[in-house]
């Protein structure tokens, strides 16, 4: 037993002593890097705010709202056409014969499941939309962000948008981008 407990303490005194050189030589390298300056330029911007705050995706969710308005007037008046059918099979169902009660309410139905289809194809359609509007409103921010990084000689800049995934749980002010990439970005 013992014999096993020294030769665990020993593999792991081995791998105590391989991290702590690595950690070392990672030092020196990282030391070098930075020409023998002693630190990186580090950076964070909130990534919620530059999107939110964007012109671009602020005009763009504008178009986008006015094309869903007027796919929803077009589905508003698809459900209105099924619902004034329903009342009137509902009104004339006692007066029909049951071939025309079949027929009736298969048309209804029919109507209702190319509604759900046309509505489930809007949807996917605004969806689509929208995610194109989100990416090339990012695209932008990262060309920015890579722009100011390069410019004012940052070696790294994260993300710290607040919330329960954020990355960053603190950082000073001072390194805080976020209001100088968004004035960059809504100038163009």
């Amino acid at each position: 037993m013992t014999f096993g407990f020294i030769r665990r303490t020993g593999i792991i005194s081995i791998a105590m002593a391989t991290l702590l050189v690595a950690s070392g030589a990672f030092v020196s390298v990282a030391f070098a890097q930075t020409g023998g300056e002693g630190g990186y330029k580090i950076g964070v911007v909130d990534m919620s705010t530059l999107v939110n705050e964007s012109n671009k995706r602020k005009a763009k969710y504008d178009e986008l709202q006015q094309e869903v308005d007027r796919l929803q007037t077009e589905i508003d008046a698809m459900s209105k056409r099924i619902e004034k059918a329903k009342e009137d099979f509902e009104a004339q169902r006692q007066t029909m014969t049951d071939d025309q009660r079949f027929e009736k309410r298969s048309q209804i139905e029919s109507d209702f499941a190319q509604y759900r289809s046309e509505l489930d194809r809007r949807q996917r359609l605004i969806d689509t939309q929208e995610e194109r509007v989100l990416k090339e409103v990012v695209d932008d921010i990262d060309r920015v962000v890579a722009k100011v990084a390069e410019d004012e000689g940052y070696h790294l800049i994260l993300n710290a948008s607040k919330g329960p995934r954020a990355t960053v749980l603190f950082h000073s002010a001072t390194i805080d981008l976020t209001s100088r990439v968004l004035q960059i970005i809504n100038k163009k």
